[in-house]
């Protein structure tokens, strides 16, 4: 597998770990422990279920873009980057608590 594949997959893996992640804090501690306004808002405009998968379609759409258009070490900064801001802290907080 190309990295330019393999950095895709694994951004799809880390949007699809981030939303069951995000649903499960979610559904544990409020929609008011999600960080990210717009989404808490919707979240309780429609519910985390819906919300999430927008959401994560979304980047995913996105991610594909930026893999179509050739940009492959963006896409893997973006990846790494979302795996320290967003699936870490999430694990932490599921573990400890």
């Amino acid at each position: 597998m190309s990295f330019a594949r393999l950095t895709l997959a694994t951004f799809v893996l880390c949007q699809a770990t981030d939303g069951l992640l995000t649903y499960f804090a979610v559904s544990i501690f409020g929609h008011t422990i999600e960080a990210n306004p717009i989404l808490a808002t919707w979240m309780t405009i429609a519910g985390a279920g819906p919300t999430l998968v927008v959401a994560k379609v979304a980047a995913c759409a996105c991610g594909l873009v930026l893999y179509a258009h050739g940009t492959h070490r963006a896409l893997a900064s973006l990846t790494a980057l979302y795996l320290l801001i967003a699936v870490g802290p999430w694990l932490y907080l599921l573990t400890v608590t």
